[in-house]
């Protein structure tokens, strides 16, 4: 036990550290969403296709501290998710308040969102049980489909070397993961047999 004792208090003040700067790298992408969603609208797309590649970045390092280092949270897990959502589906809204994306693409992201907030989070941040729970591995490909085709209009925009070629399959793509979440949550969701089997099991235990 004395030979374990001095290493752990050694770590401890590194592991805090690394913990207050992926907050802080989080903080950053919350604020940098809030930014881009300003510059498209200001129309400074490049200024707006830069920050978004930093913000990205960002998500990486603050991923890879918190699966090596274990330095995520609970506080920090719900705001990495809601920078996560919130990066992407901002600079879509101001793509299409713009004109540049169609509204066909944006209304299924939204109703995604509010569904999953309404059936998924709102209950698991009350504590109680969700009535429908999106996958989580869905979860990120929402997410990277949606990057995706925001920066793709920011790049072609902004730097303007992107491909339009690639802008439609994107936008497809990100309707129908949309629709595809929503459907998944449904049939993902708690059923009442299951419930009754966890029961049992318990007082089986």
């Amino acid at each position: 036990m004395s030979d374990t004792a001095p290493e752990t208090i050694a770590t401890d003040p590194t592991l805090e550290r690394l913990r207050r700067i992926t907050m802080g790298i989080t903080a950053g992408r919350l604020l940098a969403a809030l930014l881009i969603g300003w510059l498209i609208y200001s129309g400074h797309m490049t200024l707006a296709f830069w920050l978004f590649v930093l913000a990205g970045l960002g998500a990486l390092l603050e991923g890879a501290a918190a699966l090596l280092f274990k330095t995520r949270t609970r506080l920090g897990g719900v705001l990495d998710g809601l920078a996560d959502r919130l990066l992407p589906l901002l600079a879509l809204v101001a793509l299409t308040y713009k004109g540049l994306l169609p509204l066909w693409v944006l209304i299924p992201v939204l109703l995604r969102e509010l569904v999953l907030a309404l059936g998924q989070k709102l209950p698991e941040s009350a504590g109680n049980d969700p009535w429908i729970r999106e996958p989580r591995w869905l979860f990120h490909i929402n997410i990277v489909t949606m990057d995706a085709l925001a920066i793709l209009f920011l790049l072609i925009q902004g730097p303007g070397f992107g491909v339009d070629l690639f802008i439609l399959p994107t936008e497809l793509a990100v309707v129908g993961l949309a629709l595809a979440s929503l459907l998944l949550a449904f049939l993902n969701r708690p059923k009442p047999e299951d419930e009754f089997l966890t029961g049992d099991q318990g007082k089986d235990a």
